[in-house]
């Protein structure tokens, strides 16, 4: 039996807890709620959900003024986080890195405006392992374009599942890589340079265009050239996934000169420009258990990057690249944490710093009335490697806590007689 056909046989088992449960009343009590915003930490807590969202957070709420209808939660003190935010993933694009047919993270057709907000897999077996840790929303990237530096464009995702999922914000920022390729770093900027200068022609062409006019875009496409405005007329965000920190102070530059908003991703050597990133503004994605001097472009990699950076007033977001691990982001900021950053700026790294930096925060990211009811209730400290979550709530909805490999583990366990 080919892996493709076992993964599949597998799929089938599981889409069977595809998540069909319905928006329900919710009233959680007596956690330790963990806001991400101003507020802190509130302990013996309850968090009212309605229709979807956050409608009350206080103390000692009445369940009898909610009517019987309601699912009542006894947290007994436990952790309660909004849902984590994946910020860079190819999670729902690939299900195995080695069979070509179960990626749709590439093309060679498009470079900017590469889009995968139709390519998405809400029934892809690796989403219920994500949510399962935790992880509620998912900020999903291609992997790479055509060959050159960009690799197109992301959407935002929900894990609940369901079969006609849509994204709850299409082509939300383009990404790029800077550096640390074949390619000299001399070319990749000389390439950027050139690709917003395409672009700009291109916008005082399109009446030109539009009255039948011709217009030669180059090696880009019409389509590659109005992502590439997309950055300078809607403040798009342009994720550049470099580690050098000269390269990111000729990012600043670039960007400053063409009024376009960056985010910084790897940034192995982000520490080193600390306060240039603060008093710009510029975000900043790292993976704090990828902490060594993997490349000379990251040869001043530091165990206490993370800390660094946030201290000096930078917004940090923590993510895993990739579609099986984004949940280890949770490992990730407990790795920071041992290694001194704040713990409750550890927890706002992987939900709150994610949504105000793609522009989400009104929706998700923290615990507020209003907000998208995405929770997850801990049986233990959050950011500790051995605490699992109890509960998941995707938009007011309990999630199933079944994936592959626990279907796996209980088939195995009932042959042998233990279950």
């Amino acid at each position: 039996m080919s892996l493709t056909r076992s993964i599949l046989l597998s799929l089938i088992g599981l889409l069977s807890f595809s998540i069909f449960a319905k928006t329900q009343d919710i009233l959680i009590k007596n956690a330790t709620v963990i806001t991400s915003t101003d507020l802190g930490v509130l302990e013996e807590t309850d968090v009212l959900i309605q229709n979807g969202t956050i409608s009350l957070v206080s103390n000692n709420i009445d369940i009898d003024t909610f009517g019987t209808g309601t699912t009542v939660i006894e947290a007994n003190g436990r952790a309660l986080t909004a849902g984590l935010l994946a910020p860079v993933t190819n999670l729902g694009l690939i299900e195995i890195e080695l069979e070509a047919e179960t990626r749709d993270d590439r093309t060679d057709h498009f470079s900017a405006g590469f889009s995968i907000s139709s390519a998405f897999n809400p029934s892809s077996t690796l989403i219920p392992y994500n949510r399962a840790s935790g992880i509620t929303s998912a900020i999903v990237f291609p992997s790479s374009g055509r060959g050159d530096i960009f690799s197109g464009l992301g959407s935002v995702f929900k894990t609940h599942g369901d079969i006609d999922t849509q994204s709850i914000s299409t082509d939300i920022a383009m990404i790029m890589q800077m550096g640390g390729n074949t390619d000299s770093r001399a070319s990749n900027f000389l390439e950027l340079e050139d690709a917003f200068l395409k672009a700009k022609q291109f916008k005082k062409s399109r009446n030109i265009i539009q009255r039948g006019g011709f217009f030669d875009p180059g090696e880009y496409s019409e389509r590659d050239l109005e992502a590439l405005l997309s950055l300078i007329e809607e403040r798009k965000p342009l994720i550049v996934k470099t580690n050098r920190a000269s390269d990111m102070l000729r990012m600043i530059e670039f960007a400053k000169v063409h009024e376009i908003n960056i985010i910084f991703h790897g940034a192995k050597e982000a520490w080193r420009i600390a306060d240039r990133l603060a008093e710009e503004k510029i975000p900043v994605i790292i993976d704090p258990m990828d902490n060594i001097p993997s490349s000379f472009d990251s040869i001043g990699a530091r165990i206490d990057g993370a800390s660094i950076l946030t201290e000096s007033g930078v917004s940090v977001l923590i993510g895993i690249t990739g579609a099986h691990n984004s949940f280890l982001s949770r490992q990730g900021a407990g790795n920071a944490v041992a290694n001194g950053m704040d713990q409750y700026e550890a927890m706002k790294a992987l939900t709150i710093n994610v949504a105000k930096a793609f522009g989400l925060a009104d929706s998700i990211g923290s615990i507020e009335i209003g907000k998208s009811a995405d929770l997850v209730l801990w049986d233990g400290d959050p950011l500790e490697v051995m605490t699992f979550a109890d509960i998941v709530i995707v938009d007011g909805r309990i999630m199933s806590g079944m994936t592959r490999s626990k279907r796996l583990r209980d088939r195995y366990l009932e042959i042998i007689g233990l279950n």
